[in-house]
């Protein structure tokens, strides 16, 4: 009977020597134990966990597709799951070990869409070069543009790069020239910056090949904006996120970073196409590729197995790019010529919405979204923000900011809280935090109640990471938001490859004014491959933006080896040989060895 009871979640009560016949009564024989806290089934536990770990040694090995292939089984069997066992400690450490395994899976296709109909041109396939006659056709095209120019980026003219001169003049000759178009309106902006940065000017080409210079671009690897930054590398360098704005978005903030880590890569290796090699896949593949084949020759490795199409595509991509894109006119491409991205600023002190904005400047409120592609809710954030406005126009801004009535500064839709519904639940409906909203608001959480209305704003343009919602001081928390210091000018002290390259051709002018044409190498950057060449010693960095090496790490909550290799620029492999890791499984509060 006793074992029945217990069986049954009921204790039996001990009564001092109660005689039979006078037993309690059944309320007062048994109490009820609470029901346990549900704990996730074993089994799927177990299978959710093998995938996840199948997926990062996958990642750790470069094996992409399966990679791709373990998180998406892993995502698959996490959304059958009931939302009380989602909020395990347990579960919750395996979806941020599958949302960090997510975020460092590389670029595979664009996302297509009707408002984006050219998010970039990172073509997976190889591409085969032209007949014998194209190819003599095309090179005496490219001869007859150049015409003695100059360029500041190494260009090898061979068949690889004439095979995309070809179809970037043919059948990708309308794609080029749409984003060319789209190009013309950020080039001196980005030319400046870069020269700025002491990085190639002719790099601004490669944001074409990335994006096709659209800043609300997407990839199915969630990078974001003209340079494709994914959330963590965005984070390393300076791009913040929130509910209310993504800096990537941003073409100002955006290329300033981009120009830094295309630096920080340069600077791993000494070889500009090395470098892209690594922005396109990750440092790590090239390194894996330099260690597999002792070679720093970029051409070596595109006809070895160490890397993808897409990335054997990637530098000959570029190199077309460059050249098609200095003198499009010279190829037959008919690009418009829009307006530079110029702007003045005004500081806006209170939350605002730009409709509400524009109506009272006269001015159009598109003109403003598109010089803030930031702010992903077409409204400026809670507190101070700099907003651009177009040039003429930041006087009458900030009469018109100081005469729209307080209650009348945001556009929101009105929302009635019903019983029932709890700040946390009615803020994740709306993509936000519980401290965005009571902000938004103006309201203490005290203040949020059944019966009130509150205002909530439209939904945002981009999906929204859930990190990103965290409140400020969990965010700062996140490994991926710790931007880095400012890093040191180029070029580095000694000779590099790429210098020694450039120094035989002839020295590299000073850069140009805004808007002027670029200086650089003489037009011999149509010029046959370097031949291979005997490792060179390596740099001691290995991962982009590693912090200085500790003696150990203390595993944070939500951290993954991954993650952490990353933070100090260590092997996942040395990381798991000093302390006996086994299939990448950490634990909060675990004590790593890191030399």
């Amino acid at each position: 009977m006793l074992l029945l009871l217990a069986a049954a979640g009921v204790v039996k009560a001990t009564p001092q020597a109660a005689p039979p016949q006078a037993a309690p009564p059944v309320h007062q024989q048994y109490i009820k134990i609470p029901p346990p806290r549900p704990a996730a089934p074993k089994a799927e536990l177990g299978k959710l966990k093998a995938f996840i770990e199948n997926g990062e040694k996958a990642l750790e090995e470069k094996d992409w597709d399966g990679a791709q292939t373990w998180a998406a089984q892993a995502a698959e069997l996490l959304a059958d799951w009931p939302e009380e066992l989602l909020k395990l400690p347990e579960v919750a450490s395996l979806q941020g070990r599958l949302t960090d395994l997510q975020q460092h899976l590389p670029d595979t296709e664009e996302v297509p869409s009707i408002s984006q109909p050219d998010p970039g041109l990172k073509e997976a396939e190889e591409v085969g070069p032209p007949s014998p006659e194209e190819l003599s056709t095309v090179l005496e095209e490219v001869k007859g543009a150049e015409m003695g120019a100059v360029f500041d980026f190494p260009i090898d003219l061979n068949d690889k790069v004439l095979a995309w001169v070809n179809l970037f003049t043919t059948e990708k000759k309308g794609f080029m020239e749409r984003a060319l178009s789209r190009a013309s309106r950020y080039l001196p902006m980005v030319r400046q910056i870069f020269a700025e940065e002491g990085i190639p000017q002719d790099l601004a080409f490669l944001a074409v090949i990335e994006s096709g210079y659209i800043n609300s671009a997407h990839s199915y690897a969630r990078a974001v904006g003209m340079w494709q930054f994914i959330r963590s590398t965005g984070r390393i360098y300076g791009l913040g996120g929130n509910a209310w704005l993504e800096e990537r978005r941003d073409p100002v903030k955006a290329t300033r970073a981009a120009a830094r880590y295309l630096r920080k890569l340069y600077e791993l290796d000494g070889d500009w196409y090395l470098a892209l090699a690594s922005y396109n896949a990750g440092p790590l593949t090239t390194e894996r590729a330099i260690l597999n084949l002792n070679s720093h020759n970029f051409w070596d490795m595109w006809r070895s197995r160490w890397l993808r199409n897409q990335t054997k595509n990637y530098v000959p991509e570029l190199c077309a790019a460059i050249l098609v894109g200095r003198f499009p006119e010279r190829y037959g491409l008919k690009v418009e010529q829009l307006p530079p991205y110029v702007y003045e600023t005004v500081d806006v002190e209170r939350m605002t919405s730009l409709p509400v904005l524009a109506r009272y400047a006269e001015t159009d409120v598109d003109a403003l979204k598109e010089l803030n592609p930031e702010l992903l809710r077409a409204t400026t954030p809670p507190g101070h923000y700099v907003l651009r406005v177009p040039p003429g126009l930041s006087g009458a801004t900030a009469r018109a900011l100081a005469r729209i009535p307080a209650n009348q500064r945001l556009d929101f839709k009105p929302f009635k809280i019903r019983k029932g519904q709890t700040l946390t639940r009615v803020a994740a409906k709306f993509n936000l935090s519980p401290e965005d909203l009571l902000t938004a608001n103006g309201i203490s959480r005290a203040q949020f109640r059944p019966g009130r209305t509150i205002l909530v704003p439209p939904p945002p343009a981009d999906p929204i990471d859930v990190r990103d919602l965290l409140p400020q001081a969990e965010r700062a928390r996140v490994i991926e938001d710790h931007p880095l210091e400012q890093l040191p000018a180029l070029p580095p002290e000694g000779p590099t490859p790429s210098m020694e390259r450039a120094r035989e051709e002839a020295a590299v002018p000073a850069p140009p004014e805004l808007g002027a044409e670029p200086p650089a190498v003489p037009a011999a950057a149509v010029r046959p491959p370097a031949p291979s060449r005997p490792a060179a010693p390596r740099p001691a960095a290995r991962v982009v933006a590693a912090e200085p090496r500790a003696a150990f790490h203390v595993v944070k909550r939500g951290e993954t080896l991954f993650a952490i290799a990353e933070r100090y620029g260590v092997e996942v492999k040395d990381l798991r040989k000093m302390n006996r890791i086994k299939r990448n499984a950490i634990q909060t509060g675990q004590r790593l060895r890191l030399r």
